[in-house]
């Protein structure tokens, strides 16, 4: 039930590949409880990591929707970009250490540790990571405001 309003708001807010979303949206529901994230939240995150697009390969060799790196990852770039669950279940494991370890419960903290590594505190702050942080904050906003309407 939870998945299917997820992919109305998805496809209401007009998100690129909604249909892969809404595909994959019990998937990313599953992952956000197993690893205590909202699915807004892992909405988001998929949206600015990857727009949705289940081959998606960065720069830095980060892989699949949520642009996991493999040299932190049990699995190959080609199983998360073949396997979209997969790289669901591997980016909210990430995520959950980056925003409950790391960052100690705070979320932007976590976010820009997803995206930036280790530089995300004391006086040299990554502002890259930050921005990272607040633009998925943004897109959670959205999906979190059109789901309650």
């Amino acid at each position: 039930m939870i998945a299917q309003l997820l992919c109305a708001t998805v496809v209401a807010l007009s998100f690129p590949r909604a249909d892969v979303a809404c595909k994959y949206m019990p998937t990313l529901v599953e992952a956000s409880e197993k690893y205590n994230l909202e699915p807004s939240l892992m909405i988001a995150m998929i949206r600015v990591e990857s727009n949705w697009k289940t081959t998606a390969v960065s720069r830095s060799r980060a892989c699949g929707l949520t642009q996991v790196l493999v040299k932190y990852s049990k699995y190959s770039c080609r199983t998360l970009t073949r396997n979209p669950k997969i790289s669901i279940m591997e980016g909210a494991k990430k995520l959950n250490y980056w925003i409950y370890k790391y960052g100690k419960g705070n979320i932007k903290v976590g976010l820009c540790g997803y995206n930036a590594g280790f530089r995300c505190k004391g006086k040299n702050k990554n502002k890259r990571g930050f921005r990272y942080a607040k633009k998925v904050l943004k897109y959670q906003k959205l999906v979190d405001e059109k789901n309650s309407s």
